[in-house]
Parts: structure tokens; sequence; C-alpha cells
């Protein structure tokens, strides 16, 4: 990976209200995803892990932070650094994924999810797919003609240089791998019923196809996104 591809934000939409970074957490990549609110401020899903000041900088110039999204019970690494810079940010993640989080992060004051979405812009909607046995929020922002999901842990467009040669050789035990793809083994951690999970993500989707995807890992997809998303929720895993 090249050091100078992380943290920076760069615009996922014309008019900069919607944006991601790319951050080391050891062995690979990961991505936090930014979008702005209707009063102004930020929503940060998967904060970074070890944050430069210009990531905090950078991004404050355009306005604060007022909500910190763990989107599942194991992104929560960076919640601290980012509530220590943003005092007043508050941290929501999804209902299920509490309990673990409170005992991971004990330092971090979690609430749930929907108490944000009641208070948000329609154009900011949250998915928590049926049939998961461990939450993997999905989020849904749509700005400037463009609607943006990410898609969590499950969904990864990684290339060789996200991650280093063990997790590339250990990352297809896991389901995964390199290019755009879904996870094969989604069973391992997240996922209870496999058929409830996409039934419920494909329905979302072509309700709001997607002319963007972030992945928790991996680059965005951003070319022929909606149909080459439609084909992985439709295609028998490998």
């Amino acid at each position: 990976m090249n050091p100078k591809d992380l943290n920076r934000w760069q615009h996922l939409t014309r008019d900069g209200s919607v944006r991601w970074l790319k951050y080391s957490w050891g062995p690979g990549t990961a991505n936090t995803l930014a979008a702005r609110l209707a009063d102004g401020t930020w929503m940060v899903v998967a904060p970074s892990v070890g944050p430069t000041s210009s990531v905090f900088e950078d991004l404050s110039k355009d306005g604060t932070v007022s909500a910190l999204i763990a989107p599942n019970a194991y992104h929560y690494l960076g919640q601290q650094a980012w509530r220590l810079y943003f005092p007043g940010a508050r941290s929501y993640a999804p209902a299920g994924a509490l309990a673990r989080l409170s005992r991971k992060s004990p330092d971090v004051s979690y609430r749930s999810a929907s108490d944000l979405i009641e208070t948000m812009h329609p154009t900011v909607t949250f998915l928590v797919p049926e049939g998961m046995k461990s939450p993997d929020m999905l989020v849904r922002v749509s700005a400037a003609g463009s609607t943006v999901w990410w898609m969590g842990d499950l969904f990864t467009n990684s290339a060789a240089d996200d991650q280093n040669w063990l997790l590339r050789t250990i990352a297809p035990l896991a389901g995964s791998g390199l290019g755009y793809r879904r996870n094969s083994r989604p069973g391992l951690i997240y996922v209870r019923n496999s058929k409830a999970w996409l039934h419920s993500i494909t329905d979302a989707l072509d309700a709001e196809p997607p002319s963007i995807v972030v992945p928790a890992h991996g680059n965005p997809v951003t070319e022929d996104t909606a149909r080459r998303t439609r084909s992985l929720l439709r295609e028998s895993p490998q």
C-alpha cells in the first residue's frame, strides 16, 4: 500500500458532501465514510484508527462531526480518538452490537443507531439486513445525484496492495479475496440465514440502486456499480 494514498479524504460526490478515506490497521487497509447531514455536521462511519491531525483538520474545515457510527461490533477502534477531537460527537451502533461493544470499548458510550435515524434527513438511511446473528449495518446516502451505499465487511473490493502477504493468504479461507466480491462464507461471523440476508439486501438495493459502493475494505466501486452489485447478489459464491 502506498502511504501517500492513506489518511487522505477523497470526494465521492461532486458537491463534496460524501467523502471517504483509506487507512492502515496493520496487516491491511480499511475505509472510513463521511456524510454531511442536513444540519451541516458530519456523520462518520467506521472512524479510522490512528488518524493523523490532517484527517481531523481537513474534515472540520467544512463542519464539525456530530455522529460516529460503529457499523458492527468490530469496527470500533477509532472511536476514542475521534471522540477526543470532536467532544460533542455521539457514538452510535446497531442495537445487536451494543453488548459486545460495551465489553470491548467500555470507555465509549454508544447509543442505538435507531436513536439517530429518527432525527436524520431521509437522504440518509440505515439498514441492518435480516438473517444476521451479529449485525453489519449498511448505510445509504443520497447526495448530488448520487446514491452511495456503505456495504460493510461482507463486500470487498481489495487490491493486492490493500493486504500484506499473510492476509492475502488467509483471506480466501474466510470467504474473501481480491476484486469486487461478496463474502462466500458470511456465516463465519455475521450471518445466520444467508437466504434471508441476501433477500433483504437485494430488496433494498433494487429500491435504491447504488451509483457508488463503499466497502469496509478496498476501493469504492464507481463504474457500472448497480449492475455489478446486482450480479454479486444473484450469483452463487465461489
